[in-house]
């Protein structure tokens, strides 16, 4: 999204809630959605309107076809006002009604799903400066061995073998330094999509990607998921709309009076006439939109049901997921880093006494990268299960 001209850029570093906060005030995704609400609304009005009266004015001239016969201008005006059927009225505004609160109720829609996607994206960027703060160490590190390798070869302790292994992991670093960048770039992009365009390029965040461990209630969340998820709530108002459009049609067979008054002008007279207009139903008695209409409950119904049935598969399905992940973060952290980092202080220290050779210590060190890869990847899948949770039981919306 372009940065507009005297906008203010914000550069951080920003915390989720505050992102979320400016979302809140600046999304383009969530002002749709109000002005959705808002047409909505007027929608009502629409419907309690009365009809407007009719007003037709002939103007023409007369001339006799027989001798004595009076010529000059003529005219004649009539006004009609139809009388709706104010049960029909009535249906017709509780469908109004009912369509503003399905409008409204699908602002958190959009609102629950846009801090999902925040908060998913704002672990997804922490995740990606995890990876480049591990690349530019690895880095640093291979560069190091290298060095001391470029010494040891120089004064012949080691082979050139060695220096060109070392070379290669150097420029594997640099490389994978490369594309860890790429993804801190991208994230950032991807982010900032959702939240802000006033947010600068290069904004920063203010989070720590180890500080705790996400924590759920599974009894809690799951009772909230049937009875406050917005898209089921969504359904059961469109079942309701449906229903109440049932009845429009019904009102509608009635039939429909229109009061008339015409009044003619003649050159040798005046005329004045009073009647009532009825549309009498007698071909057409809409079926067809009655049976629509009742269909289209039906459906609603059952969408409304199928989403139930869903939102419970998805959130055990997710619950799942966030299980698996807090386990493998629980193990990673509750000893196989430590075994790792071990293993390669034991393997540096043999390769620096030249118990070892290079290839021992880097095959240690690639192990270890490995695993801190795993706890990265599982610390996110963990942040991102819970966020779905979250999402699912519409934890985040806002005055839920």
């Amino acid at each position: 999204m372009p940065q507009r001209q005297g906008e203010s850029v914000l550069s951080g570093p920003f915390s989720i809630d505050e992102l979320v906060a400016l979302a809140r005030r600046e999304s383009f995704l969530l002002q749709a959605a109000q002005a959705q609400a808002l047409a909505a609304r007027a929608g009502v009005v629409t419907a309690r309107a009365y009809p407007n009266p009719e007003l037709e004015l002939l103007a023409g001239s007369f001339r006799p076809r027989a001798a004595g016969g009076t010529s000059g201008s003529g005219s004649a005006l009539a006004i009609s006002q139809r009388i709706e059927n104010p049960r029909l009225r009535d249906a017709r505004s509780a469908v109004a009604g009912a369509a503003v609160q399905s409008a409204e109720i699908n602002v958190s829609v959009v609102e629950n799903n846009l801090v999902a996607l925040i908060k998913e994206r704002f672990f997804e960027t922490l995740r990606r400066e995890e990876e480049r703060d591990v690349s530019r160490e690895e880095l640093a590190l291979t560069e190091q061995i290298r060095e001391r390798i470029a010494v040891r070869t120089r004064t012949g302790e080691g082979a050139r073998f060695d220096l060109i292994r070392a070379d290669n992991e150097v420029a594997i670093a640099s490389k994978n330094l490369e594309l860890a960048l790429g993804r801190v770039a991208e994230a950032r992009a991807l982010l900032k999509q959702l939240v802000s365009p006033r947010l600068a390029d290069n904004f920063t965040l203010a989070g720590d990607f180890y500080r705790s461990t996400p924590q759920a209630d599974y009894a809690a969340l799951r009772d909230a998921v049937l009875s406050s998820n917005p898209e089921l709530r969504r359904a059961l108002a469109e079942t309701a709309r449906a229903e109440r459009g049932v009845e429009v049609e019904r009102q509608s067979v009635l039939p429909s009076l229109a009061l008339r008054l015409m009044q003619d002008t003649e050159p040798d007279m005046r005329s004045t006439r009073a009647g009532v207009a009825v549309n009498v139903p007698l071909w057409d008695r809409r079926r067809g939109p009655i049976d629509e209409a009742r269909a289209n409950v039906i459906r609603n119904r059952s969408e409304a049901e199928q989403k139930r049935f869903a939102l419970a598969q998805d959130f055990e399905a997710v619950w799942r997921r966030y299980q698996a992940a807090l386990t493998a973060v629980q193990a990673l952290e509750g000893g196989i880093i430590r075994q790792a980092r071990q293993v390669v202080d034991i393997a540096e220290a043999a390769f620096r006494f030249g118990e070892r050779g290079i290839l021992e210590y880097l095959d240690a060190r690639r192990q270890f990268r490995l695993v801190r890869a795993d706890l990265i990847q599982a610390r996110f899948d963990l942040y991102a299960a819970k966020t779905e949770l979250e999402r699912l039981a519409a934890r985040d919306i806002k005055g839920e």
